[in-house]
């Protein structure tokens, strides 16, 4: 578990850098196949705070909505797992094939994991502000339909065009690609 925990702070560590447009944010990820894996412990790290931002997200919009209910259940839960950790290192190889750079495969998955553990521990400050009577629920929705949405489409174009070493227009796009497909899945499923 301390292994784990220490790859997540190196991995978060990492996501700070790139973010912070710093070229030395390679050297804080393990870039090899076990490392491949690891990265996918984000996961575990996430759920915990998944579940609180459920629980302010029913709190918030019951305040917003009165005789709001929710209907989130346990298989939304579960396509949501899946939608976050298996579809985009799908995505991401068949990107990299197509741009020709499939040999940063691993670091753009890699980095990309440490980037959703960064954007779930965001999106729960927020709701912990929230729920801690810091913030009003029409602020706490203004930032996360406005200050975070914009802050996710860039990280992802960031880390994107950090770790394929691609020309920043085709970085950006390669990094937006993914969130959008995201957006489509989700109006899908609900």
């Amino acid at each position: 578990m301390i292994r784990l925990m220490y790859e997540a702070y190196s991995g978060l560590k990492a996501v700070l850098h790139a973010m912070a447009f710093r070229d030395d944010w390679e050297r804080h990820l393990n870039l090899s196949a076990g490392g491949f894996v690891r990265s996918f412990s984000a996961a575990l790290f996430v759920l915990p705070v998944f579940w609180f931002i459920l629980q302010g997200t029913t709190r918030l919009f019951t305040e917003l909505s009165p005789g709001f209910e929710n209907s989130y259940t346990g298989s939304d839960f579960a396509i949501d797992l899946v939608r976050i950790w298996l579809v985009f290192p799908v995505l991401a190889a068949l990107l990299t094939r197509i741009a020709g750079v499939k040999h940063r495969f691993v670091h753009w998955v890699i980095l990309h994991n440490w980037a959703v553990l960064f954007l779930f521990l965001m999106q729960g400050l927020i709701f912990l502000f929230y729920l801690a009577g810091l913030s009003s629920a029409s602020v706490s929705y203004s930032l996360l339909t406005s200050f975070y949405l914009i802050f996710r489409f860039f990280l992802h174009a960031r880390i994107a065009v950090a770790a394929l070493g691609l020309p920043a227009g085709l970085g950006i796009v390669m990094g937006l690609i993914p969130v959008i497909v995201d957006f489509a899945l989700i109006e899908l499923v609900r």
